[in-house]
């Protein structure tokens, strides 16, 4: 690619061009997710309004080959596309959403649209095909947490956001509302959820804490058994979408479940959320900490935690109680000033 594709201060009319290359990158909600936080940091840095996303795959061969996306082909890769691009729409700054079909073309448009554009992955990346994943968080989010102490939220369009606030009022029944993250994929099955062990678990808390489980998976992972939880709705029995799902992430208290895909947007805003079975090596990311068996990243809160070990039953309600403990200390704190004026 052209020279064009290298970071520089950018004149307040420049959009930032956000490339998502599915030679190099993972076909994937949790990765293009972290693409989009790493939209809102660069636009963040060099003062530009809004964000373009470009998506841009072989016909021929459409997706990195990886076992876990073997089932897609040339002939069904627009049909499964058509299922994480509402990712996209959890970047408040989106402008247009852009597909190619060849890199040739998406390179072409790059050079014709002159100096509209700051393109990222800038040109060494993009030439590289390096998986991004670290480079996020190890530079990219970690220069940014350093210069400001936080990093930018990830959020729902207002239209999603006011879906799910009302889905959760009107079926939590009074209830602490939570989301769980059920994975269930034959293609690829090393970091399925143990069903079994969330049972018990669920069954557990219906017995002892006043808490809504909202249950995000495809409907193909659904369980019977979790339609007979008295604690439990299965969201997919409500039609959502990507998009909802994501929202509902955000609208809950707190969020437990797999290390993949729509579970990715806990990580990137304030809510506790612990997660299981990361199949990931955590000497390859900077500035972890680890408390136990717990690991956090740099800018996570102490109850925004993953864990490499899958999970048992014992486990969930561990980490449940971890963070039931902190939220009845935050639910008391705020309840306090209507105690001392009498409300």
């Amino acid at each position: 690619m052209t020279g064009r594709l290298a970071l520089r201060t950018a004149p307040r009319e420049t959009r930032l061009l956000i490339v998502y290359d599915l030679s190099a990158q993972p076909f994937s909600v949790g990765d293009l997710l972290i693409y989009q936080e790493a939209s809102l940091v660069i636009r963040a840095r060099y003062g530009i309004d809004m964000v373009d996303l470009a998506i841009v795959y072989d016909p021929r061969d459409p997706v990195v080959r990886d076992p876990a996306f073997r089932m897609i082909d040339p002939e069904s890769f627009l049909f499964h596309l058509s299922y994480i691009l509402p990712a996209a729409q959890v970047n408040p700054h989106l402008g247009s959403l852009l597909l190619f079909d060849s890199h040739s073309r998406l390179e072409t448009f790059v050079v014709n649209s002159g100096q509209e554009y700051l393109v990222w992955p800038d040109l060494r990346l993009y030439a590289s095909a390096e998986y991004l994943f670290y480079y996020c968080f190890n530079e990219l989010f970690f220069e940014h947490y350093e210069r400001h102490g936080s990093l930018p939220a990830l959020k729902s369009r207002p239209a999603a956001r006011a879906w799910a606030d009302a889905f959760v009022d009107a079926n939590s029944d009074g209830c602490v509302p939570a989301t769980i993250q059920l994975r269930r994929n034959p293609v690829n099955p090393a970091r399925n959820s143990k069903y079994d062990d969330w049972i018990v678990f669920f069954e557990h808390c219906a017995k002892r804490y006043p808490v809504k489980f909202f249950v995000i998976c495809a409907r193909s992972e659904i369980d019977p058994r979790l339609r007979e939880l008295s604690n439990v709705i299965v969201v997919k029995d409500h039609c959502t979408g990507l998009e909802q799902d994501l929202a509902l992430i955000e609208a809950a208290r707190f969020h437990m479940g797999a290390s993949s895909g729509p579970g990715t947007i806990a990580q990137l805003n304030a809510n506790p959320y612990c997660k299981f079975g990361w199949k990931i090596n955590p000497a390859l990311l900077k500035g972890l900490v680890r408390e136990g068996h717990r690991y956090r990243f740099y800018f996570s809160g102490p109850f925004q935690n993953w864990i490499i070990e899958e999970e048992t039953a014992s486990m969930l309600i561990g980490e449940f109680e971890h963070i039931w403990g902190a939220l009845l200390k935050d639910l008391t704190r705020k309840a306090e000033p209507a105690r001392q004026t009498g409300l």
